[in-house]
């Protein structure tokens, strides 16, 4: 990829924790914690499993982070989204449906591109911390 063709600046999706974004425009009010990319909040959580939903402004581009998680699954609830997907250098762009799960693969790189502004529904399984 030559510099022309270089992406946008990404921001890794951390919707469980206290890093909010005070400078961003509270577009959601609470229970949203303000992001740059729009909102976030922690609907579920046990020890099995985090639940949150997102929700990101259009034209925001958001990186589904793996880090730490496994058994990852999205799910677009409203607005036009492209989810890419990097493997093995490859770079696909797949759009999301409404009420259609997406499960995340931890050997992939993934980057949600809002075409409109976007909710979405992310579940996962923590990691064990070591």
């Amino acid at each position: 990829m030559d510099e022309t063709d270089a992406p946008e600046p990404e921001e890794e999706v951390v919707v469980d924790d206290d890093d909010d974004d005070d400078g961003a425009e509270d577009d959601f009010g609470p229970p949203f914690a303000a992001k740059t990319f729009g909102g976030a909040f922690v609907w579920a959580r046990s020890d099995a499993y985090v639940s949150t939903v997102l929700r990101v402004r259009e034209g925001g581009n958001v990186v589904v982070s793996t880090a730490g998680r496994k058994d990852m699954v999205v799910m677009l609830t409203g607005g036009r989204a492209v989810l890419e997907v990097v493997a093995d250098g490859d770079v696909d762009h797949v759009e999301l449906l409404v009420a259609a799960p997406v499960n995340i693969e931890r050997d992939r790189q993934y980057r949600l591109i809002a075409q409109t502004e976007v909710e979405l529904f992310t579940v996962y399984a923590p990691l064990p911390k070591t």
